[in-house]
């Protein structure tokens, strides 16, 4: 099933207003520390921290805006995340291949998953079988899981929130929706203004060693 993307300014605002009673610009807060993060690394650190840093820190930038909104910090198998039962949808963080914000292909994972990830992507797909047969009914017990993948080559940046529904050999590969948070090109604008913002738990600065 090919993915329905929005990519219009528009009616990605619309979508993350209507499915996370979200912005782009606290996305975008989530991404910024993920890129401080990967950016801070040397190449003293081991070859795993970039990924693990980005990904840490947009779990915790993620929570420290989405909680203060009734979002809640959970762990679903070992999958790290923010839940809303008003909305009935999760939300975690993935470094992402190219595959960002590319109409043409979905985005990858960049290291292998385990049966977690596996297992969360079954449920995506069990749920849309079940609303397409039963259209009129609702499971008050089943989340909709979606990823905030980020892709970060160090000096292009891109980022979309997708809902995975198809997993194969470690590796997310199919998607229902997608939104498109930061396209290509748009990185370099925002790298270029403030470093942090003030009020903010957190001070990001984009630069890298």
């Amino acid at each position: 099933m090919a993915a329905v993307i929005y990519q219009e300014d528009r009616e990605c605002d619309r979508r993350l207003s209507q499915y996370f009673n979200s912005t782009k610009a606290q996305w975008i807060e989530v991404i910024k520390a993920m890129v401080a993060a990967r950016g801070s690394c040397t190449s003293h650190n081991p070859k795993a921290s970039p990924g693990f840093f980005a990904w840490d820190a947009g779990i915790t930038r993620m929570r420290q805006i989405f909680c203060r909104e009734g979002w809640e910090a959970g762990d679903d198998n070992g999958v790290e995340l923010i839940i809303s039962r008003d909305f009935r949808r999760k939300v975690t963080v993935m470094n992402a291949d190219r595959g960002v914000c590319d109409p043409t292909c979905s985005p990858r994972n960049r290291t292998e998953k385990g049966p977690a990830a596996e297992k969360i992507t079954d449920l995506n797909s069990q749920l849309d079988l079940f609303r397409r047969e039963h259209p009129r009914e609702s499971r008050p017990d089943a989340y909709d899981l979606w990823q905030l993948c980020v892709f970060d080559n160090g000096t292009d940046v891109r980022a979309e929130i997708a809902r995975p529904i198809e997993f194969r050999g470690g590796y997310y590969i199919g998607y229902s929706e997608r939104i498109w948070i930061l396209r290509p090109g748009e990185w370099e604008r925002i790298a270029v203004s403030t470093s942090s913002d003030e009020g903010t738990d957190l001070d990001v600065a984009v630069l890298r060693k």
